[in-house]
């Protein structure tokens, strides 16, 4: 009880203030009321005074506690109500929560049953593409057996092609050979001709050059090759390691103005490197010395260059 006044009290504390005021404005009357109660003095003549007297009304003090046990029982009341409103929304929060827990247990179920039945389809299904597997591995073999039966009848046309083109080709080379054979043979025929030719050329030539071999003319000819050899010399660096007595026979082939227009070495008893530089003094002497006359001039001239060292 103490502790359920101790609340109120809390709870209202203006109830608390107005209830002490009460108290002390009461206290007060009753101490200005005993202070009248003595003899009062005489008033003069020149003066007088009026007694004031505080009258206290018992019903607005019940009035005011009637007020106060009032205001404890609607705090009371309230506090009731709002008792009976907090256990009824932690009722209805326990069955919300039962309803969803009944929910949830029945959406569980579901899932289960859901999860059943999706076992059981996939397992229909899995039989099912066993089943069209095992039909399609079939019917790959069966395939796979027409297909090398295929292979076979074609490798055999192929064979049979290959075998007619090989009689074909041989066909075929055959007459390319004979075609060769012709050919080579007209060719002989054309390079016999040719060599007749060029033997009778060379005969004219010899004799043409026995003609001009006069005493004059080998006299110039011996002149006019020392002095090719005396420009070829000038222009001539020898390599490391010359030995004394080398020597190259050279073919010379010059226009009319003495430009070189080839060399030829024909033979050399020295190194390389020696027939490497008298081959480039050759085509450095370029042009060479003027012919003094048309009989000693020779498009081809051939002549032995021995340094002097």
């Amino acid at each position: 009880m103490h502790t359920s006044l101790f609340s109120q009290i809390k709870k209202y504390p203006r109830l608390l203030v107005f209830s002490i005021l009460l108290h002390l404005f009461l206290l007060a009357i009753l101490i200005v009321s005993l202070q009248h109660t003595s003899v009062p003095k005489m008033p003069t003549e020149k003066k007088v005074d009026t007694v004031k007297a505080v009258i206290i009304d018992a019903s607005v003090v019940e009035q005011e506690v009637k007020k106060l046990k009032q205001a404890e029982d609607s705090a009371r009341q309230q506090k009731l109500a709002e008792q009976k409103k907090l256990q009824q929304q932690a009722s209805a929060a326990r069955e919300k929560r039962l309803q969803e827990e009944r929910r949830l247990a029945e959406l569980k179920r579901k899932e289960q049953q859901r999860k059943q039945e999706q076992v059981k389809k996939e397992k229909a299904e899995q039989q099912r593409k066993q089943q069209e597997l095992a039909k399609l591995e079939k019917q790959k073999a069966e395939l796979e057996k027409k297909k090398q039966a295929e292979q076979q009848r074609l490798a055999e046309l192929e064979k049979k092609r290959k075998a007619e083109e090989a009689a074909a080709e041989q066909k075929k080379r055959e007459q390319a050979e004979a075609a060769r054979q012709q050919k080579l043979a007209e060719e002989a025929e054309l390079r016999r001709k040719e060599q007749e030719a060029e033997m009778r050329r060379q005969m004219q030539a010899e004799e043409a050059r026995m003609a001009k071999q006069s005493a004059e003319n080998q006299r110039l000819l011996a002149q006019y090759l020392y002095s090719i050899q005396r420009k070829v010399q000038a222009n001539w660096q020898p390599p490391i390691n010359m030995t004394k007595g080398w020597s190259c026979e050279i073919m010379v082939e010059q226009d009319r103005f003495g430009e070189v227009l080839n060399v030829q070495m024909k033979q050399c008893n020295g190194s390389d490197a020696f027939k490497s530089t008298v081959e480039r003094a050759v085509r450095k002497a370029s042009p060479l010395p003027e012919a003094p006359n048309n009989d000693v001039f020779d498009k081809k001239l051939n002549f032995t260059f021995r340094p002097d060292v």
